[in-house]
């Protein structure tokens, strides 16, 4: 844990999206607040923590903006927050490919490299192109979201940015399944040429694939307008 305080989400109203509030929490030191880590398979460098909240005081000036838009303020920040994810998938699944690329370079098997034998440049090359084409949705929404205003964005890009999450996530996972092929028991060794496509396999498909059915979801409705929580 390395937060001092914690912005939680907490019902102040009655029931719905309309009752929930956004409150600061101090972490330390406050009555009512149990602190313990949490082993994930990442490791500790995340910090994440288990908090549990017991009838805890907290003052009525830690309310963060209007008491019952608390719901509205969270689908605010998932536009870019599924978007900062798409391009963290997309940034290690160019980093896996470029690393399966290397190897197959340099491997040799049968009097020849890898990369000479037309069923492995045809593994590449799909892999490839499913990360291009993601890529330039990424910068296609980045673009918009710098240049939209930010009541048109909210309105428009819920959708987009939910679909290229999800849609990010799967680029990885097939890269990465992709460089298990090729580098085979290379690709399960914690050090060495394999390192960076085992360690990606552990994490990243949790990461980036969590909450993909939310995230269809609000594809399927073709947007998230926070207003229409108002």
């Amino acid at each position: 844990m390395w937060s001092d305080y914690a912005t939680t989400a907490v019902r102040t109203g009655g029931p719905g999206p309309k009752g929930i509030s956004l409150l600061v929490v101090p972490l330390k030191k406050t009555s009512g607040v149990h602190c313990r880590a949490m082993e994930i398979s990442a490791g500790t460098i995340s910090g994440t923590t288990y908090i549990e909240f017991d009838d805890v005081l907290v003052p009525t000036n830690n309310l963060v903006g209007v008491e019952g838009q608390g719901f509205k303020y969270i689908l605010t920040n998932f536009n870019h927050e599924r978007l900062s994810l798409a391009l963290s998938a997309t940034a290690q699944a160019r980093k896996v490919q470029s690393t399966t690329f290397e190897y197959v370079t340099r491997r040799e098997a049968f009097g020849k490299r890898l990369i000479d034998q037309p069923v492995v440049r045809h593994r590449l090359a799909k892999t490839g192109a499913e990360l291009e084409a993601v890529w330039a949705w990424v910068e296609q929404l980045v673009h918009a979201m710098a240049t939209l205003t930010k009541e048109d964005a909210d309105r428009l890009l819920g959708g987009q940015t939910a679909l290229v999450k999800v849609r990010a996530g799967k680029v990885l996972e097939k890269c990465v399944s992709s460089a298990q092929l090729l580098l085979g028991g290379n690709s399960v060794t914690r050090s060495g040429q394999g390192e960076l496509i085992e360690s990606t396999s552990r994490v990243s498909f949790f990461s980036y694939d969590t909450h993909w059915t939310v995230s269809y979801s609000d594809c399927a409705r073709g947007r998230i307008d926070p207003d229409s929580w108002r």
